[in-house]
């Protein structure tokens, strides 16, 4: 999958820079793999302020019960979900950063940019169910202020390919794994 194309940053936004973006990445794997753990889908993300400081965290909670904390066994019981419910309303969301551990679907990326989060970067590519696939992330209108990274870091991404690969293989159709597969060769090969 290519790289989405890339609005200008925005005055407001957070500075592409600054950020310790292994750090944050690798905190994601850790909650993917809690998740995993927990019965879910491995994805887990992290929600981080310009100040370098973190304003929230949610793992995948869909193989999980619900709670009085957190939505479980629902179809929006993403990572990202999971984070922007636990938070409530964000203060100056032009100004955070979404890491999360793969590809923000179109839910996730879309509720992302309707809150107006300055920036979101993500471990992993999802070729299948990831929103790039279907709309070009600095296409779509309301993404137009939402700065987009993508797999900034080859080591994690891999450690994150192979995390995720068995969890795509059970859950997408032959036409996702297929482009799994294409994409992670090596990560999927024993699969």
């Amino acid at each position: 999958m290519s790289a989405p194309d890339r609005p200008a940053p925005d005055a407001a936004a957070p500075d592409s820079a600054a950020p310790d973006h292994r750090r944050w990445l690798q905190l994601t794997l850790d909650l993917a793999r809690e998740a995993q753990q927990a019965g879910s889908a491995p994805v887990g993300a992290v929600l981080v302020d310009a100040s370098g400081h973190e304003v929230a965290r949610g793992r995948n909670r869909v193989g999980e019960a619900q709670t009085p904390e957190h939505v479980g066994k629902a179809s929006v019981a993403h990572a990202e979900m999971d984070l922007y419910f636990s938070v409530g309303k964000l203060e100056n969301p032009q100004s955070l950063t979404l890491y999360t551990s793969l590809e923000p679907c179109l839910m996730c990326g879309g509720a992302s940019a309707l809150l107006g989060v300055g920036r979101v970067v993500w471990v992993t590519d999802d070729p299948w169910g990831g929103s790039g696939r279907l709309i070009a992330w600095a296409d779509h209108p309301a993404m137009q202020d939402t700065e987009v990274l993508p797999t900034p870091d080859p080591d994690l991404e891999r450690q994150g390919a192979l995390l995720f690969a068995p969890e795509a293989r059970r859950a997408f159709p032959d036409e996702g794994w297929a482009l799994w597969r294409k994409r992670y060769p090596t990560e999927t090969a024993d699969l």
